[in-house]
C-alpha cells in the first residue's frame, strides 16, 4: 500500500512540473530571447519532473511479486493511473513548442504527400523558387498563420530535402489528413500511437516475467511527454514497432521481422538489433535465415523511397556525413583522429559504426545464450552504445531505450533522463557568448555520470551481460 501511494504522489509532482511547463510554454513564442525566456525555470522543472520519475523505479519493485509469475492481470489502479498518463500527454494540445523546430518539416512533409509531391525529392527551398511547384506554395500560403502559412519560412536547413523514413511519413501524411499544417493535428496521431503502445507494454511485459506495473515506467516519463507532445518529436512513433518485435520474436519471428523492418522505416537504427533479436533462433538455421533475408528485403523496399533520391541535397545524406551536435565521446575521437588524417569526421564515424555493430554482433553471436528475459536489456545495451557513441545526443533520442526500462530498469539510463535536460541550457549560454559552459562541463556531466553507473551496472548484473 505504501508503494501504492507513493507513486500516487510520484503522478502528483509529475504532474503539477508538467503542468507549468504547459503554462509558461506561451513565453518562448517565435519571435522572442533567451532574454525573455523562463529558461532557467523550464529546464528546472524538467529535470525535478524526472528526478521524481526516476524513483519509480524502486517504488514500483518494491510491489511486485517475484518476477517468474506468468499471470499477471493489470491491477485496476495501474489501469487508471495509464489513462492519467494519456491526459498528460493531451495537455500540451496548443502548447508553444519550447526551443524545438523539427515539427515544421513534419507538417510540411505530410502536406507534401496530401498533394501528391514527393518529400524526397524537393527541398523547401526548391519549392519557393520553382515555379512549376508554387501549387505546394500556394497550398501553404493559402493556410492561416494560426495553421502554418508561413511553414516554409519556419523550416529548419530548408535547402535539404527531408530526412524522416516513409513509416514515419505516414504519419505525417495522416495529419495532414486530419488538419493540414496543424500541430495538434500531429500530436493527436501521437495520442493514439501512445496509446497503442501502453496497450502493447502491458501485453508484453509478462512475456519477459515483468509485472505490468512496470508499463507505468514508460507512460510517467515527463522527458517523454515533453518530447513527444510539446515540440511534438517523431520518435514517440518508434516504441509501437519495438514492443512488437519483442512480443512476437520468441514464437513468431517472421511477424517480428516485419515489425523490426517497419521500425527501421521510422528509424533506420533499430535494424542494428536484429542480432541480438534473432540469437535464440540461431539454433533454428531455417528460420534464421529465412528472417534474415525478410528483414533486409523488406526494410530496402520500405526504404527505397529516400535512399532512391541519395544526392547532394538529400538531408539523409548530409546528417549522417556531417551532423554534429550535444555529442558526448564523438567530438573527442574526431580530434584524436584529427592529429593523424585529414577528413577526421567521416573516419570517426566509421569508427562508431564499427564500434556499434560490433556490439550488436557480440549479442547476436559471442555472448552465451542468456535467457528470454534478458532481451530486451541486451537491446538496451546496444541502443545506449550508440548513443553515447554518436555525432548528435539530442534529448529525444532518450526515448530509444525508454521502451526498454520496463523490462530492465536501470538508475543509469534513468539519470541519463534526469540529466540530458540541460542540453535546453545550451541556448541561453550560446546567446550570452558562454557556449564552451555546454560543451566543456554540461555535456560530461549529462553523460559522462549516467555512463558511470551504467558501467557499473553492467559489471555487477549478470542478467545485463
Amino acid at each position: 500500500m505504501m508503494a501504492r501511494q507513493l507513486l500516487y504522489i510520484g503522478v502528483a509532482l509529475i504532474g503539477a512540473a508538467l503542468f507549468a511547463i504547459r503554462y509558461i510554454s506561451p513565453e518562448f513564442r517565435l519571435g522572442t530571447t533567451t532574454e525573455d525566456h523562463p529558461w532557467m525555470l523550464f529546464a528546472g522543472l524538467l529535470i525535478a519532473a524526472n528526478l521524481v520519475w526516476l524513483f519509480f523505479i524502486p517504488i514500483i519493485s518494491s510491489g511486485q511479486a517475484p518476477l517468474s509469475r506468468r499471470a499477471m492481470p493489470v491491477k485496476p489502479y495501474v489501469l487508471t493511473l495509464l489513462l492519467i498518463s494519456l491526459l498528460y500527454r493531451a495537455l500540451f494540445f496548443g502548447s508553444t513548442p519550447v526551443y524545438e523546430d523539427d515539427w515544421n518539416r513534419y507538417l510540411w512533409d505530410g502536406a507534401v504527400i496530401v498533394q501528391g509531391e514527393n518529400p524526397y525529392a524537393h527541398s523547401p527551398t526548391e519549392i519557393m523558387e520553382n515555379p512549376e511547384l508554387r501549387h505546394l506554395r500556394d497550398y501553404a500560403e493559402a493556410r492561416d498563420h494560426r495553421e502554418g502559412g508561413n511553414i516554409l519560412k519556419r523550416i529548419n536547413n530548408k535547402n535539404l530535402t527531408t530526412i524522416y523514413p516513409p513509416v514515419a511519413q505516414g504519419a505525417f501524411a495522416g495529419a495532414a489528413i486530419l488538419a493540414p499544417l496543424n500541430l495538434d493535428a500531429l500530436r493527436f496521431v501521437y495520442l493514439v500511437v501512445e496509446a497503442l503502445t501502453l496497450f502493447l507494454l502491458i501485453k508484453t511485459l509478462p512475456q519477459y516475467g515483468r509485472s505490468p506495473d512496470w508499463a507505468l515506467l514508460y507512460a510517467f516519463s515527463p522527458l517523454l511527454i515533453y518530447s513527444g507532445f510539446n515540440v511534438a518529436h517523431m520518435d514517440i512513433l518508434l516504441p509501437p514497432f519495438i514492443l512488437l518485435t519483442l512480443l512476437w520474436i520468441r514464437f513468431r519471428p517472421t511477424l517480428a521481422g516485419i515489425a523490426l523492418s517497419a521500425a527501421a522505416a521510422v528509424k533506420i537504427w533499430p535494424l542494428i538489433l536484429a542480432p541480438a533479436l534473432y540469437r535464440s533462433h540461431l539454433r533454428r538455421p531455417s528460420v534464421y535465415l529465412f528472417s534474415a533475408v525478410l528483414v533486409t528485403a523488406l526494410s530496402a523496399f520500405l526504404l527505397f523511397p529516400m535512399l532512391r533520391e541519395l544526392g547532394g541535397d538529400s538531408g539523409l545524406q548530409v546528417y549522417s556525413e556531417y551532423w554534429r551536435r550535444s555529442s558526448f565521446i564523438f567530438p573527442h575521437l574526431e580530434n584524436l583522429i584529427g592529429l593523424l588524417r585529414e577528413e577526421p569526421g567521416r573516419i570517426s564515424r566509421i569508427i562508431v559504426a564499427v564500434l556499434v555493430t560490433l556490439v550488436a554482433l557480440w549479442y547476436g553471436f559471442l555472448s552465451k545464450f542468456s535467457e528470454h528475459n534478458d532481451l530486451p536489456a541486451r537491446l538496451m545495451i546496444i541502443t545506449l552504445a550508440l548513443l553515447f557513441l554518436s555525432p548528435t545526443g539530442f534529448p529525444w533520442y532518450a526515448i530509444w531505450f525508454i521502451v526498454f526500462l520496463p523490462f530492465a530498469p536501470s538508475y543509469g539510463a534513468a539519470l541519463l533522463c534526469v540529466l540530458v535536460p540541460l542540453y535546453y541550457v545550451r541556448f541561453a549560454l550560446g546567446e550570452a557568448d558562454n557556449y564552451h559552459i555546454y560543451t566543456d562541463y554540461l555535456t560530461p556531466l549529462q553523460f559522462g555520470l549516467p555512463l558511470l553507473i551504467l558501467l557499473a551496472e553492467l559489471l555487477t548484473r549478470r542478467r545485463y551481460a
